[in-house]
Order: C-alpha cells, then structure tokens, then sequence
C-alpha cells in the first residue's frame, strides 16, 4: 500500500533520476517582470532521450515563479517570441477583464513579435498558476505555464526555504 511517505521518497527518487530544474524567478527588477514566450528543444527526461520541440516562458520549464505580496501592483511585460498569437491567463486570480488573458474574450491574443504590457494588483494570497490562453490545448500541453505566488504582506514563515513544485505528465 503507498502512504505519504512512499510517495514522497518515490518522486524524490523520479527527481533525482531525471534532474530537478533550478528555481527560476521572472523579476527584472523595481518589481517588474518579463516573461517571453519562445520555442526551446529540451529533453524531457534528461540525457540521452531525444530533445522535444517546446514553447516556455524563459526557456524554462515550469515557467519563471512570479511571486509577489498581497496587494503589490503587479507589471509584467509579456513578450511573444513564437509563431503563432498567444497571451497570458493569470488563473484564479480576481482581476479585470482588461488584464485576464483569455485570448478572443478579454484580451486580443499577443502576435509573433509584438508584446503586452500585464498591470494589476495581487487581491488574495495563495498558490495560483499562470498559463498560455490562445489554444490553449496546445500551448499549455508544450510547457507555456509557471507558479504565480501571491504572499501575505507580512508572511509567517521561512520564506528562503518555501518549495514551489510544480506536476505535469508528459506523453513521450
């Protein structure tokens, strides 16, 4: 039978075999933040699978962690660096419609080569995600998604020793 602690010593023994990626943060500094959709070859499992044709935010994947406090004004510029339009949905986060990223409803979809510029301010902390909103069946499923944390203004804990982990699963 597996209990919590298989499970843990089961995907930390996943981890280590295929390699964790390192942490990586979206902040460019003064509280703003670039993100860049772009294609990337990667190899899934680590070496010496075959690399897969990706889209990411920064060449990373998951994406960059966004993490900022409750009520900070966040400002992102969103960079496309793909063929095709895409945008960004900050999901479950409760802001206007203007800054929402669903593509064709809320937002123009962001074309190749063109950028936008994501205003709002965090309203609830919590754990959320960001994710591409432009075919998103295909964009999401090729690795264009990140940790979006929002913290309380004043956190209780150890934030140097926060782990974010982010699970996807993969047809190879």
């Amino acid at each position: 039978m597996i209990n919590r602690r298989r499970l843990l010593q089961s995907a930390g023994a996943t981890a280590a075999a295929i390699g964790l990626p390192r942490l990586a943060l979206a902040q460019a500094g003064d509280g703003q933040f670039e993100l860049r959709a772009q294609p990337a070859q990667h190899a899934l499992p680590g070496e010496p699978f075959a690399k897969s044709a990706l889209w990411l935010y920064d060449g990373k994947l998951p994406g960059p962690e966004v993490r900022v406090r409750k009520d900070d004004t966040v400002r992102i510029k969103f960079i496309n660096e793909l063929d095709e339009p895409t945008s960004i949905h900050w999901h479950g986060i409760r802001i206007s419609n203007a800054m929402d990223g669903v593509s064709g409803l809320t937002q123009d979809p962001v074309q190749p080569g063109q950028s936008f510029d994501y205003e709002f301010v965090a309203p609830d902390s919590g754990t959320y995600w960001y994710h591409a909103h432009n075919k998103s069946w295909q964009q999401v499923a090729r690795g264009l998604y990140g940790p979006l944390i929002i913290e309380e203004p004043d956190p209780s804990f150890d934030r140097d020793h926060d782990i974010t982990l982010m699970m996807d699963d993969w047809r190879l």
